[in-house]
């Protein structure tokens, strides 16, 4: 049976498997052959070298061959029961011991070789092993060991499954399938790149014969796994471009230097880059796929007005979608304020807007009277018809799944430019890895006149002095936010509420204004806070992180965040973006009595930089890869064995080799990329007719 399986072949019909313990397998995921040969070790036990008992270093973890001369259980007073297999290797004896496991016994046969591996430990003058991991032969120690006597590789887990029993498994399924193993690498590419063949790869990545092999074996199955990714990206990109029909726009460089003369500040040199970079893609004859990504503050909005700027100027039509109604009421009155004076007409829809001025909105944007819309999810809504959609442009487009990206973009009769923006600070590795399809500009400077937010890290003993700091703000005229975790109290006396925060602050400052804002409101209720808080009728907003993304009061100066080690690195970030949009100095306060090793570190590391890309570096490294490229970002599988951390090298070698090759391939139909074309269908469960990737 085993001789005519496949790789694919479901992991019960291998030797040793069946099907209830296919069942425990499926727990990690393993569940086919394949499966089973990219199940990768998470480190390696160097086994090496056997000793003889003599030459032991005791209290070191040893491997150590003999016979077995004698084998016995002993019965102590207490009830335990001791199983004692004794082993010499002609000059010298140890004892292994095994408690309450007298059903070894019949394991260990007299004149069977053995291998144990364990802490070598004294007894008096005798030498011993506790539980030592074993393997027994029933004549010489062979040269190739699967347990014991080499660089032995260690598995993650599950219950009911142990380290030896799936070391065997994958050592059986390598004996008998490895050959199967097809290369899609072709031999020139291999040589050229230093990458070794990947059937040894895989064999080696389990039982590597040496060191020097597993790193060998390591950094090959990363660039494949990059390798295959970055050749979907790519592929994806290639067909964006050659399926949309392309919106021509022409050279009207001259309008958006003189809206950029309009403005009463200087763009940075991170928004100037960006603004001639969209420009050029717009009239590059490719449609357009970019992301914006800027810290919080950095000027994204006039970035993405530039472009609609020059939109509007080729005779088509722009329009902003945001994911939430604050963020899209404050983009149409900022758009408005820019764009109107230059005779650019912009109008607004929204879920909740009256059906009158709905019904008025969708003809005008059917009938092209409107130049820029800004709105929410509403725009891609059935019965939405532009008369000549030329941009579309999304912001914090993390917040939207890709589907809901690609149906604002082809509401045109011709597909239009996509212009995607976030201030959720993605490290140069994520966002290769992320936005593979896109190209990037980044803003990495704030505009003249912000200050740094000063971040103090405080505990409760020094509640009152923040209380008093923060009151200190308000008397001179500013605003101030407290974020807490929760919205009531749910039986945690450690973790702070929104309402727990108003009684005690209520008490605390009774002469200031406070207002509530949450999650669980309705849309009016918040709006209408909002507006209070904006027209300076509230002196405090107390809030959850419902005010994350798209508040901007330019007034509010200090903000307090109750319990901050319930939050992420990144989240805080966002959070503490919503002060400091003035020129006036701003706080950030964190009060949390954190006492874990990562909160403290992630909390320290908060406090020393403002750069939302070096906390978004320290935030990938604490965490991790981790599953960033799965499903929920972009359908892709999780990564197996690569980290886009660590491996970041091998990662930009793979970018450059998949562009290379789908330029000049993009279906990868040349008989050279055959089998990178199967090994990608086979990856991902996809047609190389990459319609299917998007």
């Amino acid at each position: 049976m085993e001789q005519t399986i496949s790789l694919k072949t479901p992991l019960q019909y291998l030797k040793g498997v069946g099907p209830e313990r296919s069942k425990v397998l499926a727990r990690l995921n393993l569940v086919t052959i394949l499966d089973l040969l990219y199940f990768f070790p998470r480190r390696y036990e160097n086994r090496l070298p056997v000793k003889l008992i003599g030459e032991l270093v005791f209290e070191d973890k040893e491997c150590v061959r003999g016979v077995v001369s004698s084998c016995g259980v002993m019965r102590l007073r207490t009830g335990q029961v001791i199983l004692k297999v004794v082993i010499s290797d002609g000059k010298s004896q140890m004892h292994g011991l095994w408690f309450n496991q007298a059903y070894l016994k019949k394991t260990f046969t007299p004149k069977s070789s053995v291998i144990f591996y364990g802490k070598a430990e004294k007894s008096g003058k005798q030498a011993q092993m506790v539980h030592p991991e074993y393997e027994i032969f029933p004549g010489d120690v062979p040269a190739q060991t699967v347990h014991t006597g080499r660089i032995a590789p260690i598995y993650p887990l599950t219950e009911d499954l142990a380290q030896k029993g799936i070391r065997q498994l994958v050592y059986r399924a390598l004996e008998i399938f490895s050959s199967l193993l097809r290369d899609p690498l072709a031999l020139s590419m291999k040589n050229r790149l230093d990458l070794p063949d990947r059937a040894w790869a895989i064999r080696q990545i389990h039982f590597p014969d040496e060191e020097r092999n597993a790193l060998s074996a390591y950094r090959r199955l990363v660039f494949d796994e990059f390798f295959m990714m970055q050749i979907v990206l790519e592929m994806k990109k290639a067909e964006y471009q050659k399926e949309n029909r392309l919106m021509t726009h022409g050279d009207k460089k001259a309008q958006v230097e003189q809206f950029l003369t309009t403005l009463d500040f200087e763009l940075t040199a991170g928004q100037e880059k960006a603004v001639w970079e969209i420009i050029a893609d717009l009239q590059s004859g490719h449609v357009m796929n970019r992301l914006v990504q800027g810290d919080v503050g950095s000027g994204k909005t006039v970035v993405a007005a530039a472009a609609l700027v020059f939109t509007a100027a080729n005779g088509f039509q722009g329009a902003l979608m945001a994911p939430t109604e604050v963020l899209a009421q404050q983009h149409y009155l900022k758009l408005s304020q820019f764009l109107e004076p230059l005779g650019i007409a912009c109008g607004y829809l929204a879920q909740n807007l009256p059906a009158a001025e709905k019904e008025k909105i969708l003809t005008r944007l059917a009938d092209g009277s409107v130049d820029v819309v800004v709105g929410t999810h509403s725009l891609i809504q059935e019965g939405v018809r532009f008369k000549k959609l030329g941009l579309a442009v999304i912001d914090e487009q993390h917040k939207f799944g890709v589907f809901q990206r690609g149906a604002l973009a082809k509401k045109g009769f011709e597909s239009a430019h996509l212009l995607l923006m976030t201030a959720t600070p993605i490290p140069r590795t994520l966002a290769l890895t992320l936005y593979g399809d896109l190209d990037i500009s980044i803003i990495g400077e704030l505009p003249q006149g912000r200050q740094p937010v000063r971040t103090l890290w405080v505990t409760e003993n020094r509640r009152q002095a923040m209380y008093a700091l923060l009151d200190s703000f308000l008397a001179k005229g500013s605003q101030g936010y407290v974020l807490c975790p929760l919205i009531e109290f749910k039986g945690k006396e450690d973790v702070k509420s929104i309402f727990k925060a108003y009684e005690d602050l209520s008490q605390v400052l009774s002469h200031r204004k406070f207002g509530i804002l949450h999650g669980k409101m309705k849309s009016d209720e918040k709006k209408k806070v909002m507006q209070e808080f904006k027209e300076k009728k509230i002196d405090v907003l107390i809030s959850t992180v419902v005010i994350e993304v798209g508040i901007d009061v330019p007034n509010a100066n200090i903000m307090i965040i109750e319990n901050a080690e319930k939050f992420g690195l990144a989240q805080l970030h966002q959070l503490r973006g919503r002060v400091g949009r003035g020129a006036e100095e701003s706080y950030c306060i964190l009060f949390s009595e954190a006492r874990g090793e990562d909160s403290i570190e992630r909390l320290e590391a908060f406090t020393k930089t403002s750069s939302g890309f070096e906390i978004a570096e320290k935030d990938l490294s604490l965490r991790g890869g981790g599953d960033i490229v799965g499903e929920k970002q972009h359908g892709l599988p999780p990564l197996r064995i690569g980290d886009i951390v660590r491996d970041i090298a091998i990662l930009e070698l793979a970018k450059k080799e998949a562009r290379k090759i789908v330029s000049v391939d993009p279906k990868l139909l040349a008989p050279q990329n055959r089998l990178v074309r199967r090994a990608v269908e086979s990856r991902y469960g996809i047609s190389s007719k990459t319609a299917a990737l998007s």
